[in-house]
């Protein structure tokens, strides 16, 4: 029997919609209308593939989600993961959509291991970045002519991603929620009787993220996460070559690693507005390839996040009519009990 899912989860998540919602259409007035149709005609048709890639890789993180979680349908999950998702791409820090997964997947089966699920998949397609990010980082000094301080900054920046990838796997298999929540004790800032009380739901989490009892569907989630970052990867290729131009390996090693940072600077607030662009130039300039493709980049990417956003909140609005369409139709056509 699963756990009932809090009252209070059920408001975040209404509220974490709202205000994705609200922010859908502030970036839209922000970027302004003219702006974004300039753009999608630009892009033209290749907008399609765009979208189609980040639909396919959502279906691939929900299907993820759902082999962890084990109790939403795969439906629930995929649904969810591609609302969180656009819930995600327009909100700051890129977080608030987490809770928007986790309210939608609570509705079914388990509090704990939908946090658990989402949680789990979210850092392993952060631990899988950093091994790009260190990997493109130790090759950029040996590929691009660049001063002793960058590459010294690089070779350190490399090393660090190492150390932090690591510490995340670590971490998960150690019980990482049981362990900060003990350091936010030590440090006063939370009581050990509050400590006490969240003792048994942050150790059955952490023993959902270590996966130690649910190896064959953790393999099959890794599978489906590495899918997607690779999917991820190939549309950064594909959206630059649609503009003109072709990448040379190392540039685009470069592009991957570098790029990964500057997507998350940016997400500080609400689609990085003035961060990704100014980023995309200085990378571009910096692996010499055109500023100006840097710039188009960052507004392609803009845009496909807006358009994305809007299919996150029209799959879930969706999802609901259908939902209340087929409990309609069942209690209609239900057989009548016989007295």
């Amino acid at each position: 029997m699963s756990e009932r899912s809090p009252r209070w989860l059920m408001w975040v998540t209404r509220v974490s919609l709202v205000v994705g919602l609200i922010a859908l259409v502030a970036t839209i007035v922000i970027v302004g209308p003219s702006a974004i149709m300039h753009y999608l005609r630009a892009i033209g048709w290749f907008l399609i593939v765009i979208v189609a890639v980040e639909l396919i890789s959502s279906v691939l993180d929900g299907t993820a989600v759902y082999y962890m979680a084990r109790g939403p349908t795969w439906r629930e999950a995929v649904v969810a993961q591609i609302a969180g998702r656009g819930v995600n791409s327009i909100t700051p820090g890129g977080n608030l959509g987490e809770a928007v997964k986790v309210g939608l997947l609570s509705r079914r089966g388990s509090t704990r291991r939908a946090v658990a699920a989402v949680m789990y998949v979210g850092l392993v397609a952060v631990v899988m970045a950093f091994g790009v990010i260190a990997i493109g980082s130790a090759v950029t000094p040996f590929l691009f002519d660049m001063p002793a301080v960058a590459k010294v900054g690089l070779f350190l920046g490399a090393a660090a991603a190492v150390g932090i990838g690591f510490g995340i796997v670590w971490l998960l298999s150690h019980g990482m929620l049981a362990k900060l929540a003990n350091m936010l004790a030590r440090l006063h800032l939370i009581s050990r009787k509050r400590r006490e009380k969240w003792n048994e739901t942050l150790s059955d989490v952490d023993a959902r993220l270590s996966g130690h009892s649910d190896g064959e569907h953790r393999r099959k989630a890794i599978a489906c996460i590495a899918a997607s970052q690779l999917l991820q990867k190939t549309l950064s290729y594909l959206t630059v070559l649609a503009a003109g131009y072709h990448l040379s390996p190392g540039q685009f090693l470069a592009l991957l690693s570098a790029g990964v940072l500057v997507g998350w600077i940016s997400t500080i607030i609400p689609m990085g507005l003035g961060i990704s662009e100014g980023g995309n130039v200085a990378l571009f300039t910096l692996i010499g390839a055109p500023a100006s493709l840097g710039l188009a980049l960052a507004l392609a990417r803009r845009v496909n996040q807006v358009v994305f956003a809007a299919i996150g909140f029209f799959v879930l609005m969706a999802d609901r009519v259908a939902q209340h369409v087929h409990h309609h139709v069942s209690s209609r056509y239900a057989p009548k009990p016989t007295h």
